[in-house]
Protein backbone atom coordinates (compact mmCIF):
# COMPACT_ATOMS: atom_id res chain seq x y z
CA UNK A 1 0.00 0.00 0.00
CA UNK A 2 0.99 3.52 -0.88
CA UNK A 3 2.23 5.83 2.13
CA UNK A 4 -0.07 8.80 0.22
CA UNK A 5 -3.16 6.22 0.39
CA UNK A 6 -2.43 5.45 4.15
CA UNK A 7 -2.09 9.48 4.77
CA UNK A 8 -5.81 9.72 2.97
CA UNK A 9 -7.21 7.26 5.50
CA UNK A 10 -5.55 8.51 8.40
CA UNK A 11 -6.85 12.12 7.17
CA UNK A 12 -10.67 10.58 6.85
CA UNK A 13 -10.53 8.56 10.07
CA UNK A 14 -9.05 12.10 12.15
CA UNK A 15 -12.04 13.76 10.19
CA UNK A 16 -14.63 11.26 11.05
CA UNK A 17 -13.15 10.93 14.61
CA UNK A 18 -13.37 14.69 15.38
CA UNK A 19 -17.01 15.00 13.96
CA UNK A 20 -17.90 11.79 16.15
CA UNK A 21 -16.29 13.70 19.45
CA UNK A 22 -17.75 17.34 18.46
CA UNK A 23 -21.02 15.82 18.11
CA UNK A 24 -21.13 13.84 21.53
CA UNK A 25 -18.97 16.65 23.24
CA UNK A 26 -21.21 19.83 21.90
CA UNK A 27 -24.57 16.85 23.07
CA UNK A 28 -23.50 17.13 26.70
CA UNK A 29 -21.61 20.48 27.20
CA UNK A 30 -23.17 22.46 24.60
CA UNK A 31 -21.74 24.54 21.36
CA UNK A 32 -19.54 26.67 23.27
CA UNK A 33 -17.57 24.11 25.17
CA UNK A 34 -13.75 24.76 24.90
CA UNK A 35 -12.90 23.09 21.62
CA UNK A 36 -9.92 21.53 23.60
CA UNK A 37 -12.75 18.79 24.80
CA UNK A 38 -13.43 18.27 21.50
CA UNK A 39 -10.03 17.41 20.78
CA UNK A 40 -9.59 15.27 23.93
CA UNK A 41 -12.29 13.15 22.77
CA UNK A 42 -11.36 12.40 19.53
CA UNK A 43 -7.88 11.65 20.59
CA UNK A 44 -5.92 14.19 18.04
CA UNK A 45 -3.90 16.98 18.66
CA UNK A 46 -5.11 20.47 18.64
CA UNK A 47 -2.77 21.22 15.26
CA UNK A 48 -5.40 18.04 13.65
CA UNK A 49 -8.47 19.77 14.75
CA UNK A 50 -7.54 23.04 12.67
CA UNK A 51 -6.11 21.54 10.25
CA UNK A 52 -9.58 20.41 9.56
CA UNK A 53 -11.58 22.96 11.09
CA UNK A 54 -10.44 26.23 11.39
CA UNK A 55 -13.02 27.71 13.29
CA UNK A 56 -15.89 26.55 15.37
CA UNK A 57 -17.86 27.95 12.71
CA UNK A 58 -16.33 25.06 10.29
CA UNK A 59 -16.65 22.33 12.25
CA UNK A 60 -20.67 23.02 13.17
CA UNK A 61 -20.80 23.12 9.05
CA UNK A 62 -19.11 20.15 8.52
CA UNK A 63 -21.70 18.72 11.30
CA UNK A 64 -24.74 20.28 9.68
CA UNK A 65 -23.79 18.89 6.38
CA UNK A 66 -23.37 15.61 7.81
CA UNK A 67 -26.81 15.70 9.36
CA UNK A 68 -28.05 16.47 5.85
CA UNK A 69 -26.90 13.95 3.98
CA UNK A 70 -28.50 11.97 6.83
CA UNK A 71 -31.64 13.12 6.17
CA UNK A 72 -31.24 13.16 2.37
CA UNK A 73 -29.97 9.60 2.82
CA UNK A 74 -33.37 8.64 4.37
CA UNK A 75 -34.82 9.39 1.33
CA UNK A 76 -33.49 6.60 -0.54
CA UNK A 77 -35.06 3.32 -0.85
CA UNK A 78 -38.82 4.02 0.15
CA UNK A 79 -41.39 4.91 -2.12
CA UNK A 80 -41.54 8.55 -3.54
CA UNK A 81 -44.40 9.31 -2.03
CA UNK A 82 -43.22 7.97 1.60
CA UNK A 83 -40.00 10.09 1.00
CA UNK A 84 -41.12 13.18 3.20
CA UNK A 85 -41.92 11.40 6.16
CA UNK A 86 -39.09 9.54 6.49
CA UNK A 87 -37.29 12.56 5.98
CA UNK A 88 -39.26 14.33 8.59
CA UNK A 89 -38.46 11.33 10.74
CA UNK A 90 -34.45 11.33 10.13
CA UNK A 91 -34.64 14.97 11.22
CA UNK A 92 -36.66 13.99 14.64
CA UNK A 93 -33.96 11.33 15.47
CA UNK A 94 -30.76 13.73 14.35
CA UNK A 95 -32.07 16.28 16.63
CA UNK A 96 -32.56 13.39 19.33
CA UNK A 97 -29.16 12.41 19.20
CA UNK A 98 -27.49 15.87 18.74
CA UNK A 99 -29.57 18.24 20.48
CA UNK A 100 -27.07 21.19 20.91
CA UNK A 101 -26.61 20.97 17.25
CA UNK A 102 -30.25 21.57 16.67
CA UNK A 103 -30.11 24.40 18.83
CA UNK A 104 -26.79 26.10 17.40
CA UNK A 105 -28.17 25.89 13.51
CA UNK A 106 -30.86 28.40 14.78
CA UNK A 107 -28.35 30.32 17.11
CA UNK A 108 -25.12 30.49 14.98
CA UNK A 109 -27.15 30.41 11.56
CA UNK A 110 -28.19 34.26 12.06
CA UNK A 111 -24.78 35.42 12.22
CA UNK A 112 -22.75 33.17 9.79
CA UNK A 113 -23.68 33.65 5.61
CA UNK A 114 -22.46 29.87 4.98
CA UNK A 115 -24.97 28.58 7.99
CA UNK A 116 -27.54 30.24 6.44
CA UNK A 117 -26.69 28.99 3.08
CA UNK A 118 -26.63 25.65 4.65
CA UNK A 119 -30.26 26.26 5.85
CA UNK A 120 -31.21 26.98 3.13
CA UNK A 121 -30.64 23.85 1.12
CA UNK A 122 -31.41 21.88 4.13
CA UNK A 123 -35.27 23.35 3.53
CA UNK A 124 -34.81 22.57 -0.54
CA UNK A 125 -33.83 19.02 0.54
CA UNK A 126 -37.77 18.48 1.16
CA UNK A 127 -39.10 20.05 -1.97
CA UNK A 128 -38.82 17.09 -4.38
CA UNK A 129 -40.33 15.00 -1.58
CA UNK A 130 -42.91 17.22 -0.99
CA UNK A 131 -43.69 17.31 -4.42
CA UNK A 132 -44.20 13.78 -4.86
CA UNK A 133 -46.28 13.24 -1.96
CA UNK A 134 -48.41 16.05 -2.92
CA UNK A 135 -49.01 14.21 -6.44
CA UNK A 136 -49.41 10.91 -4.91
CA UNK A 137 -52.22 11.92 -2.87
CA UNK A 138 -49.93 11.02 -0.03
CA UNK A 139 -50.49 13.79 2.00
CA UNK A 140 -53.45 16.86 2.08
CA UNK A 141 -53.29 19.12 -0.92
CA UNK A 142 -52.61 22.55 0.64
CA UNK A 143 -49.37 20.97 2.32
CA UNK A 144 -46.79 23.71 1.73
CA UNK A 145 -43.16 24.16 2.75
CA UNK A 146 -43.50 25.80 5.39
CA UNK A 147 -45.88 23.55 6.51
CA UNK A 148 -43.58 20.76 6.71
CA UNK A 149 -40.61 23.14 8.35
CA UNK A 150 -43.50 23.34 11.27
CA UNK A 151 -43.86 19.79 11.14
CA UNK A 152 -40.26 19.64 12.15
CA UNK A 153 -39.69 21.86 14.50
CA UNK A 154 -42.17 19.78 16.28
CA UNK A 155 -41.22 16.53 15.72
CA UNK A 156 -37.62 18.04 17.07
CA UNK A 157 -39.45 19.68 19.96
CA UNK A 158 -41.19 16.31 20.81
CA UNK A 159 -37.77 14.39 20.82
CA UNK A 160 -36.66 16.48 23.50
CA UNK A 161 -39.27 15.47 25.79
CA UNK A 162 -37.65 14.34 29.66
CA UNK A 163 -39.46 11.40 29.27
CA UNK A 164 -38.77 7.82 30.45
CA UNK A 165 -38.81 6.44 27.07
CA UNK A 166 -37.97 9.22 24.84
CA UNK A 167 -37.97 6.88 21.91
CA UNK A 168 -41.68 5.94 22.58
CA UNK A 169 -42.90 9.41 23.07
CA UNK A 170 -40.62 11.04 20.22
CA UNK A 171 -42.56 7.61 17.83
CA UNK A 172 -46.05 8.41 19.17
CA UNK A 173 -45.98 12.32 18.34
CA UNK A 174 -44.35 11.82 15.25
CA UNK A 175 -46.98 9.68 14.52
CA UNK A 176 -49.63 12.42 15.88
CA UNK A 177 -47.86 15.00 13.43
CA UNK A 178 -47.89 12.95 10.27
CA UNK A 179 -50.84 12.11 10.59
CA UNK A 180 -52.00 15.49 10.31
CA UNK A 181 -50.27 16.09 6.84
CA UNK A 182 -52.36 13.08 5.64
CA UNK A 183 -55.23 13.10 2.71
CA UNK A 184 -58.08 13.64 4.63
CA UNK A 185 -59.42 10.85 3.33
CA UNK A 186 -57.27 8.31 4.48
Amino acid sequence: MSGLRKERRDVARHREAILDAASHVFAEQGVHVSLDAVVEAAGVGRATLYRHFPDRAALLLALFEREMAAVSRASIDVEPGQALFSMIAQSGRAAREAPALADAWRAVAADHPQLRARQREFVRLFEAPLAAALSEGAVRPDLKISDVLAVIRMVIAASRQEDADEDQTASRVLDLVLKGILRRDQ
